[in-house]
C-alpha cells in the first residue's frame, strides 16, 4: 500500500491538549486499588475539555447499537499523545449509540514504549510502562499486545494477547459493545502505513465473532483535532487463508485512507 500523504497541522494552528488530571488522578488511584472504571465516562469527561472542541464528520456512519469492531489509524506526532485517539474516538461514538452508558467499550493498546534509540531508557522505562499499561487495561477491562516489531521474547506474549483479545471480543458481540484497535501497530506521523503481516487474519477472526467493522480516522485540521468516520460494513473474507492476511488488511485499511484529509 505504501506511505499515504496527509497535511500535518501548520505551526499556528497546532492544537493544545490539556492534561486531563482528574481523570488521570482517579485512574491512578483505581490502578492502586485494582478497581474497574468506565472508560466511556473518562473519555467524555477528558474530551469536553478539549478547546476547540472535538470535530466530528460522518456521525451519521456510526451505528446506533450492535458490536462495532472499530479500526483506525495510529495518528502520532510530539505533543500529540496517543491516549486521545481512544478518547476522542471513544466518546464520539458515545454520542450516537442508544446505550452508551451502558455498553462495554474496550480497546487493543501498546503493552509498553519502546525506547530503541536509548539503551539506558529501553532497560529502565520499558518495565516500568509494561507494568504501568498492565494496570490501566485492568482498569479499563483493555487487553494489551506488544508494540509492532514483536521482540523475538515477545512471540508467546503475543499469541496470548490474540487469545485474550479473541475471548474478549466474543463476549463484546455477545453484548453489543465496542472494541477499538489501531490495525498498524505502531506512531504513524503523517499518513497510513502498512499494516504488520497477520492484521488482516486477525481482523478476520474478530470479524467472524459477530463484529462489524467501523472505519474511522483520526487527523488535525484546522487548528481542532478531527474524528471522521465511514460507513461500517463487514469485509469480505477470502476462503483461501493464503489470501485471507492480504484482502481484509487491504479493505480496512483502504475504509480508513478515504477518511484521511
Amino acid at each position: 500500500m505504501g506511505q499515504m500523504i496527509a497535511q500535518l497541522p501548520s505551526e499556528n494552528q497546532t492544537p493544545r491538549y490539556p492534561t486531563p488530571w482528574r481523570v488521570a488522578g482517579e485512574l491512578a488511584w483505581a490502578a492502586i486499588a485494582r478497581r474497574q472504571r468506565s472508560f466511556v465516562r473518562d473519555a467524555r469527561r477528558a474530551v469536553a475539555a478539549l478547546r476547540p472542541p472535538l470535530e466530528v464528520l460522518g456521525g451519521e456512519h456510526v451505528p446506533p447499537s450492535g458490536p462495532l469492531l472499530v479500526a483506525c489509524n495510529h495518528y502520532s506526532r510530539p505533543g500529540f499523545q496517543a491516549w486521545w485517539l481512544a478518547f476522542a474516538i471513544t466518546a464520539a461514538i458515545a454520542e450516537r449509540r442508544a446505550r452508551a452508558h451502558d455498553e462495554p467499550v474496550a480497546w487493543v493498546m501498546t503493552a509498553a514504549w519502546r525506547f530503541e534509540t536509548s539503551r539506558w531508557r529501553h532497560r529502565l522505562l520499558t518495565p516500568m510502562s509494561r507494568r504501568a499499561f498492565a494496570r490501566v487495561a485492568g482498569v479499563y477491562g483493555f487487553v494489551t499486545m506488544p508494540p509492532m516489531p514483536p521482540a523475538p521474547e515477545e512471540v508467546h506474549d503475543r499469541a496470548v494477547a490474540v487469545l485474550q483479545t479473541l475471548r474478549l471480543a466474543r463476549h463484546l458481540a455477545h453484548a453489543g459493545g465496542v472494541l477499538g484497535l489501531a490495525p498498524e501497530g505502531r506512531d504513524v506521523p503523517v499518513g497510513l502505513a502498512d499494516p504488520p503481516p497477520g492484521a488482516g487474519a486477525f481482523i478476520a477472526l474478530l470479524v467472524e465473532t459477530g463484529m462489524t467493522v467501523l472505519p474511522v480516522a483520526v487527523s488535525e485540521a484546522d487548528g481542532r483535532l478531527r474524528v471522521c468516520f465511514g460507513p461500517a460494513f463487514v469485509p469480505s473474507i477470502p476462503e483461501n487463508r493464503a489470501e485471507r492476511d492480504r484482502v481484509v488488511a487491504a479493505q480496512v485499511m483502504a475504509a480508513i485512507a478515504r477518511l484521511l484529509p
